[in-house]
């Protein structure tokens, strides 16, 4: 396998992990017709703690799938193959985080899907670039932006059925760990 090739699957390979788990939730709950909303984060219950590790694998639709895996490929790739040396920690930390803050602040809602984990990696790599400030994370803070921009308008309650607690959650945990990290010295593996 040439150099390249290998850094690309070395970087890839938690985020593509990820996404085949969700696509496996997926089609055990479409074709299997296992409803899988038992997972689901409910806030404040006993029973919505299992959510808190689960719920970013189920999706109520192909729709809903879809629009997390893309960006979760592309910004899970991007934050390990820019920040290496921190992005298991940065990883877990929007994984784990936006959650715990549903399960403690959201409506009384079944929470479900990993956009919590999209905006997080996606607002780590844009504030990471203005706390940094270094030309290597400004551009990629404005790319990001560029591409991922509209999330932006997700962390509104402007849609019915739409998570933006899981949205603003993951705008805290992508922005606390893009603080706390951007204190650890610079360069491509952190």
């Amino acid at each position: 396998m040439p150099p390249v090739a290998r850094s690309i699957y070395k970087n890839i390979w938690i985020p593509l992990r990820l996404a085949l788990i969700m696509v496996l939730f997926f089609l055990v709950q479409e074709y299997l017709q296992v409803d899988l909303r038992f997972f689901a984060n409910v806030p404040r219950t006993f029973e919505g703690l299992v959510g808190i590790v689960f719920s970013p694998m189920v999706h109520i639709s192909y729709f809903h799938l879809l629009s997390n895996l893309f960006p979760l490929l592309c910004l899970g790739t991007a934050v390990y193959w820019f920040y290496g040396g921190i992005a298991n920690a940065v990883f877990l930390r929007c994984y784990f985080v936006p959650q715990v803050l549903v399960w403690l602040f959201a409506r009384q809602h079944a929470h479900v899907g990993s956009s919590g984990l999209v905006y997080g990696l996606a607002f780590f790599l844009i504030f990471l670039g203005f706390f940094r400030k270094d030309f290597q994370s400004l551009i990629i803070s404005i790319v990001i932006l560029l591409f991922f921009g509209g999330l932006f308008y997700g962390v509104l309650p402007n849609q019915t059925g739409i998570s933006w607690e899981s949205h603003l959650a993951g705008v805290v945990a992508g922005a606390m760990s893009a603080f706390e990290f951007s204190k650890k010295s610079k360069g491509r593996n952190n």
